[in-house]
C-alpha cells in the first residue's frame, strides 16, 4: 500500500515539529531583549525593575506574548514561501 501525503499535511506536520523549539528561541531572545535593562532598585532586595518600570514576572510574560507573535509571524512566512514555490512563483526577497 502507497499512502501519498498531501503537502498541506506536510506543511503542518513540519509546523507542528518545529513549534516548541521554536517558540522556546523566540521566549529567550524576547526575554534577553527585554530583560537587558533589568535594575534592582533597592539594595540587598530581590525586587527587581525591568523596561518601562515592569517587574519581571510581567516582562518574562511579555516575553512569552512576543514570542507567540514572532512565531505567528513566522509560520505565516513558512507557509507563504511553501505555497509559492509549490505554484511555481519566484520567491521574494
Amino acid at each position: 500500500m502507497n499512502r501519498r501525503t498531501s503537502p498541506a499535511s506536510r506543511v503542518a506536520l513540519l509546523l507542528v515539529l518545529v513549534a516548541v523549539p521554536l517558540l522556546l528561541v523566540n521566549w529567550l531572545v524576547a526575554d534577553l531583549i527585554l530583560g537587558s535593562g533589568c535594575v534592582s532598585p533597592y539594595e540587598g532586595g530581590n525586587i527587581t525593575e525591568c523596561a518601562g518600570g515592569l517587574s519581571e514576572e510581567e516582562m518574562s510574560a511579555v516575553a512569552g506574548l512576543v514570542a507567540l507573535a514572532l512565531f505567528a509571524l513566522q509560520s505565516w512566512l513558512i507557509a507563504r514561501r511553501y505555497g509559492r514555490k509549490k505554484a511555481g512563483l519566484p520567491a521574494e526577497g
